[in-house]
């Protein structure tokens, strides 16, 4: 009945009751908006990541393509520098000079991967029965150039690539002529007062120089220059390596060093991974006293040259620890 007050108070909900229909009103609407948003937003992140992931295959595409356009190039010229110097197409045509021209663009493309030293010796050969000492100072220079090079390279490398976060090491050697006359001994006797042991040391022809400790002090070395040719910058040497450990002998090689004679393929590797190298300098054959001055480069700990990598499976499991 209209008079009825239970049948008005059934029309509306009772105060404080909360207001289920117009809730459910609200999660509907936004149900139908948030779907294409989600939607919408699903798509961008895909196709931000589509986009992403296509440009770095793209780059990774471009970089081995250039690497491969590289090698092609890379391995074309060295053929063509090589071929007329020992290859087929070789002959005796050519001139020592026309030689030394390949093999400086030879080497100074190619130095870390192969011994180029019986190329530059037999240029060299050539060049002092022509007399041509211009061009003789010219492969020198060359081969001076490569050395500093690899020396830098090793440096920096060694800082990243050695166990023990050292890069190269490199102690300087001079050794002079017997000296005989009073202004001789003065000369001499002055490079001693300036000399700081062990990295840079002055001694005469066949004067043992020791007490060379390698950076980790696992190898002590003696060296011995016995002859010095002066005028074609040859020396003749000896070089005695103990092992601190023990005091066993690890090393005993008599050697003939030259200006050709390049740290990244001419060195000595020590079973402990220890790995040195000599490198003549600079020699100084006017004024008082003749000297010449040698690089004696401690590489890096466990360092691999450029044409010993990749490594073979045993010693790559050595080094990231997988195998003792």
């Amino acid at each position: 009945m209209p008079g009825n007050p239970e049948e008005g108070s059934s029309s509306q909900p009772a105060p404080g009751e909360p207001h289920s229909g117009r809730i459910l009103d609200w999660i509907n609407a936004i149900a139908k908006v948030s779907v294409p948003v989600v939607v919408a937003v699903a798509t961008w992140v895909g196709a931000y990541y589509a986009n992403k992931f296509q440009g770095q295959m793209s780059s990774a595409t471009l970089l081995s393509e250039r690497e491969k356009a590289e090698s092609q190039l890379r391995a074309s010229m060295f053929s063509s520098l090589i071929d007329p110097i020992a290859g087929p197409r070789r002959g005796d045509g050519m001139s020592a000079d026309g030689e030394r021209l390949l093999v400086e663009l030879l080497a100074l493309n190619f130095h870390e991967h192969f011994e180029l030293k019986p190329l530059f010796d037999r240029v060299d050969r050539r060049l002092a029965n022509e007399g041509a000492q211009e061009a003789r100072r010219s492969l020198r220079s060359v081969a001076d150039r490569i050395i500093d090079r690899q020396i830098a390279s090793l440096r920096k490398e060694g800082s990243g690539n050695s166990s023990d976060g050292a890069g190269a090491r490199v102690d300087v050697l001079t050794i002079t002529e017997t000296p005989l006359t009073p202004s001789q001994k003065a000369v001499f006797d002055s490079l001693v007062a300036n000399e700081q042991r062990p990295y840079q040391v002055v001694a005469k022809l066949q004067e043992p120089i020791g007490d060379l400790t390698s950076p980790d002090g696992k190898h002590r070395l003696t060296v011995v220059v016995d002859e010095a040719d002066w005028a074609n910058h040859r020396l003749k040497l000896q070089l005695v390596a103990i092992s601190t450990k023990g005091g066993s002998l690890d090393s005993s090689v008599a050697f003939t060093l030259t200006h050709f004679d390049f740290p990244l393929t001419d060195n000595t590797l020590f079973p402990d991974g220890n790995r040195i190298a000599l490198a003549l300098s600079s020699v100084h054959t006017e004024g008082e006293l003749k000297s010449i001055a040698l690089k004696l480069i401690w590489f890096p700990k466990d360092y691999f040259t450029p044409r010993e990598r990749p490594l073979d499976n045993s010693e790559f499991l050595k080094l990231v620890g997988k195998k003792t």
